[in-house]
């Protein structure tokens, strides 16, 4: 359940949605109507059951009448509605096929109208829904001689980033930057990181906005209309924006086409917008869509309230919120107010996905609807299988599904629509595979130079000091910490002149290498011993594995690999913590990896540093190649230290892999309390889960361990700099230091050994031409040298 945060939110909500859920009636602004008017009547035909005269769609209509069938019909886009024995209501845009017939065969009293008949047994009262059939523009390339006598084409960009890979987003810009067109930057309003990286394009770059009305957008949410409408709002005001087209773009997309190649096309459809449809089934469409149902968006959070009708009299259409729309539709949007506006406007705010349908089902029932192309300018990587796992229900009450990555293996795919409208695709995560950018960058743009750098290395923030109001876990925070003290401490025995005292955590990257996860990379301040000096430093850590085969015959040599994490993605099959820092209050997930074989069952059994089994369960594997999730919902906190996951067939162990659970150093993103401590790292109350399974001590061959039990009350009691070494003693089994390098000359005296940091590959603050800043701007004095 949700609250109402203030009592005029609550009003907000009651005054609009009351008038919303009296929308019965709007009334479609359009000069295109259909041969007939609505309601026209045809007469009475035959049906057969083998070969429906109307098999488009059809439903039983419990209070079924004339009207009600129309109405129906009207709400699907179909040009005629057929009243079948009472209650049956079918809609199609053809009808007659197997004749009319006498009108006494039709005269099956409509359950909700006594004075009208509703058809008879395999008969149909047919009548008009008074819509024309719905208007296909095609469209095609565009060569640049084709279009050479049309007037120039300007675009403004709207750019909707989320999250924090900025080195993506750069990529992205730079792709897409052209000094005639305009770039009007949304960041999310919880992502202070990805702003504060953004807000240097402002001054460099004459083309160049980033809004200070910023949305917290979350998927399916009624904001996103809302953001856009306050988009458009905002870029018709820049009167020194003379823009054509309003082309939205998230920091998942990326060009398959140079923009050139989309003017030319712009050229070619000037006045055109571009609205990509569902297909042909509507009703299909607002049922999976949840559009008859109401939704309000409130903490984050889309909560479904209930079914509604939705307003009769116009044709619903929708598909994708990838859209190029022309100014002039922008223009009627943001600068009118009709009735339709206002109606859609209002249904809108409580409508899950809004701008999958808002300016489709506007444009169908104005003058816009003979300027619509059904294609959004996308390729969209669909793979319903795993895109379609509900993966957004902690966010919306509704099942969603999201498009995958694409990865190296679908190049040949990008190129399948080298000669097809489409621009952009999408989804492209760097962090996934970067490689297959790279390929487009060069498909695109040309090779690379020789002397190109990083060109493999990604690199990904995790944290920064500055951020004030992002929550970091406090798992991250103490592995962080420990890995600052665990580089020092390295160098100081390494070289005995290196001594500093750890003072900051200032920022922690992810890095990968060819799309392979490559250790975390810790940003710090730490002053010099013997001078008082502050340098900041960086220490780049790898993970350790621990993953092993005890008896590799039978069905386990199928076996690939075992991974600990958790924030596990059933899309991409990843964990999104990617360095699986796990802490007391995390839900640790085993991602097991199969190649093909014979389906067989296999038993995993969690055991805590104590040797305490805390759960064991079977897990069926099929006979396909598989990568599989396996979540024991274990009750926190965790007991911190070393766990064992051990994998059993046939009661004989085969298989095992260890994970590290931190002892938390903070909590709550403060230096944890005396109490907390006591609480976070003693493990639960009972059992971990809802029985004993003390019972397979002696088939996992994990004895009780007194020993064991004892260190882990005496851990749990750990504070101050006894905590720290508990930390430091653990982190070291599972995490090894690479090497460290300094941001400042370090003078040579103290500490000669210690490698610059832009001279460093792995290092976040090597050069990364591909993905800087100065990238775009050189981008730019290029094209002013033309």
């Amino acid at each position: 359940m949700f609250t109402f945060a203030t009592s005029s939110q609550l009003t907000d909500f009651l005054v609009i949605s009351q008038a919303m859920f009296t929308l019965d009636t709007l009334s479609k602004l359009t000069d295109f109507n259909g041969a007939n008017t609505t309601g026209s009547y045809f007469g009475c035909f035959q049906d057969n059951k083998t070969d429906r005269d109307m098999p488009k769609h059809f439903k039983e209509i419990i209070k079924n009448s004339p009207q009600a069938c129309i109405d129906h019909c009207t709400k699907g886009g179909l040009k005629y509605a057929g009243l079948q024995f009472g209650r049956e209501c079918w809609c199609d845009d053809k009808f007659g096929r197997h004749g009319k017939v006498e009108e006494d065969k039709c005269d099956t009293i409509c359950p909700g109208d006594k004075s009208a008949t509703c058809g008879g047994y395999l008969t149909m009262r047919i009548f008009s829904t008074g819509l024309p059939a719905k208007i296909k523009n095609p469209s095609s390339l565009a060569s640049k001689d084709s279009v050479a006598d049309e007037p120039p084409v300007k675009i403004v960009f709207i750019l909707t980033f989320n999250g924090r890979q900025i080195r993506q987003v750069i990529r992205l810009i730079r792709a897409v930057y052209h000094p005639d067109h305009y770039y009007y930057i949304h960041v999310d309003k919880r992502e202070e990181y990805l702003f504060r990286e953004l807000l240097p394009l402002e001054k460099r770059l004459h083309n160049v906005r980033l809004t200070r009305q910023r949305f917290s957008t979350i998927w399916g949410g009624a904001s996103l209309l809302q953001a856009h409408l306050t988009f458009m709002k905002e870029v018709l005001g820049i009167r020194e924006w003379k823009w054509d087209y309003y082309i939205n773009l998230s920091e998942s997309d990326y060009p398959i086409k140079r923009i050139d190649e989309l003017v030319n096309f712009l050229k070619k459809y000037n006045g055109y917008s571009f609205l990509k449809s569902h297909g042909s089934d509507t009703h299909r469409f607002i049922q999976k869509q949840g559009l008859e149902q109401t939704f309000y968006e409130c903490d984050n959070h889309l909560w479904r309230l209930g079914p509604r009708a939705l307003p009769t009299g116009i044709r619903i259409d929708g598909g994708s919120d990838w859209i190029g729309v022309y100014r002039t539709l922008a223009e009627y949007v943001i600068q009118q107010d009709d009735e339709l506006l206002r109606g859609l406007k209002n249904l809108f705010k409580f409508t899950l996905l809004p701008v999958e349908s808002f300016f489709h089902t506007l444009s169908q029932n104005s003058k816009f609807c003979d300027k619509i192309i059904d294609n959004n300018l996308h390729l969209t990587n669909w793979r319903r299988k795993q895109g379609c796992k509900c993966q957004y229900k902690h966010i919306v009450d509704w099942c969603g599904c999201s498009p995958n990555d694409f990865k190296t293996t679908d190049l040949d795919k990008l190129m399948n629509y080298e000669d097809k409208p489409v621009f952009f695709a999408r989804k492209f995560e760097a962090i996934v595979n970067q490689e297959i950018i790279n390929s487009i960058d060069v498909y695109l743009f040309g090779d690379y130079g020789q002397d190109m750098t990083a060109l493999s290395n990604y690199w990904q923030n995790e944290f920064h000091h500055l951020d004030k109001n992002t929550k970091t876990r406090d798992a991250y925070l103490t592995a962080y910490h420990s890995f600052m003290r665990r580089g020092l401490l390295l160098l100081a025995d390494q070289f005995a002149t290196c001594k500093y005292r750890p003072i900051k955590v200032l920022e922690a990257n992810i890095f990968y290498e060819s799309d392979h996860f490559h250790g975390l990379l810790v940003l710090y301040q730490a002053e010099d011993v013997t001078s008082g000096n502050v340098i900041t430093m960086e220490t780049h850590m790898h993970p350790k594995t621990h993953y092993s085969v005890l008896n590799p015959i039978g069905s386990i040599g199928r076996l690939l690999t075992l991974e600990i994490g958790t924030n596990f993605d059933p899309k991409e099959l990843i964990f999104r913590n990617y360095a699986s820092l796990i802490g007391p209050y995390d839900e640790p997930v085993l991602r097991h990896v199969w190649g093909p074989g014979t389906e067989f069952v296999i038993s995993v059994a969690w055991i805590d540093p104590s040797n305490v089994i805390a759960a064991s369960y079977d897990v069926k594997i099929p006979a396909s190649s598989h990568i599989g999730n396996h979540n024991p919902l274990l009750k926190s906190p965790l007991r911190p230290g070393i766990w064992t996951v051990r994998l059993m067939e046939n009661l004989k162990l085969v298989a095992e892999t260890k994970f590290l659970v931190f002892p938390l150093q903070f909590y709550q993103a403060r230096s944890i309390s005396t109490s907390d401590i006591h609480q976070a790292h003693s493990g639960p109350d009972g059992y971990y889960a809802k029985k004993d399974f003390s019972e397979l001590r002696t088939v996992l061959k994990v004895p009780k361990d007194e020993r064991l039990e004892a260190e882990a009350v005496t851990n749990a009691r750990k504070v101050g700099k006894d905590l720290e070494k508990w930390i430091d003693g653990l982190s070291p089994l599972f995490w090894q230091v690479q090497n460290s390098c300094a941001i400042e000359d370090v003078s040579s005296k103290h500490c000669p050994q210690v490698a610059k940091c832009r001279l460093v590959s792995w290092s976040s603050r090597s050069p990364d031409p591909k993905s800087e800043l100065s990238a775009i701007v050189t981008k730019l004095k290029s094209f002013r040298k033309r």
